[in-house]
């Protein structure tokens, strides 16, 4: 099987009422299948997805991390690329797929990740960590050699490692079986999964073409001052621990 989509939930029925029927007609020369991960959800949606031709696997809501989720779905997956999504992520259109995944006709390409546009509905803006500025109309291959003490002392540095959205992008299956997705992490798994395939000597190919509607409520993106520093700590530690190993 060429790709695995899994895609993480939670009460987003009517989310993905608009992502599947686009996810199951994808113009892709290559088998694919669909598989979602749900922590609890109580609207309808598992209801939804059982009647459709995917995969279903459910996790207890209080063992969700972003990580753990994609995870869970990846260990069921027949694919060779593994595209991850998550459940308020809505794809353009059917080229969706075959675009995410035509970088790794490069071998030295481990990861890839799509473009965030919004619908201009009034109260919702770009997710954090990721303005429209940092998604160029044009194709970019990052190829960047990890340095820690430019990490400590260059944030532009920790930029251009972390380039990598998590909400919609694809690694090769190959890469996730030598080390999956670091689970100590409450959120920010993919930006330090980015820094993993660089130390790793892969590159990271952005592809504008690969787009998915993907917006927040304004509400909801200021996590709070603690909660925010408690993440940056945790963070921290876990890319000191990156280097430590390599």
């Amino acid at each position: 099987m060429l790709a695995s989509i899994i895609i993480i939930t939670k009460n987003q029925k009517d989310l993905l009422q608009r992502s599947l029927p686009i996810l199951l007609k994808q113009e892709l020369k290559g088998e694919y299948e669909i598989i979602i991960v749900d922590s609890g959800s109580t609207d309808g949606a598992v209801e939804y997805i059982k009647s459709l031709p995917v995969k279903l696997i459910q996790i207890l809501p209080e063992d969700f991390r972003f990580a753990n989720a994609f995870n869970t779905g990846a260990k069921f997956a027949n694919g060779e690329f593994l595209v991850r999504l998550s459940g308020d992520v809505v794809p353009r259109d059917k080229k969706f797929l075959s675009e995410i995944i035509k970088p790794f006709k490069d071998k030295k390409v481990g990861g890839t990740y799509g473009r965030y546009i919004q619908t201009g509905k009034k109260g919702y803006s770009h997710p954090n960590f990721w303005p429209p500025e940092r998604f160029s109309d044009k194709i970019v291959r990052f190829r960047v050699k990890p340095n820690l003490l430019k990490i400590i002392f260059n944030i532009d540095h920790l930029t251009s490692l972390t380039n990598f959205a998590g909400a919609c992008c694809a690694i090769r299956k190959s890469i996730w079986m030598t080390r999956h997705f670091n689970e100590n992490i409450l959120g920010g798994e993919d930006a330090e999964y980015a820094i993993y395939l660089h130390m790793k000597g892969f590159d990271i190919i952005y592809n504008p073409n690969a787009e998915v509607i993907h917006e927040h409520k304004i509400e909801n993106l200021n996590a709070g001052f603690w909660k925010e520093l408690s993440w940056r700590i945790v963070f921290s530690i876990e890319i000191f621990k990156l280097f430590l190993k390599s």
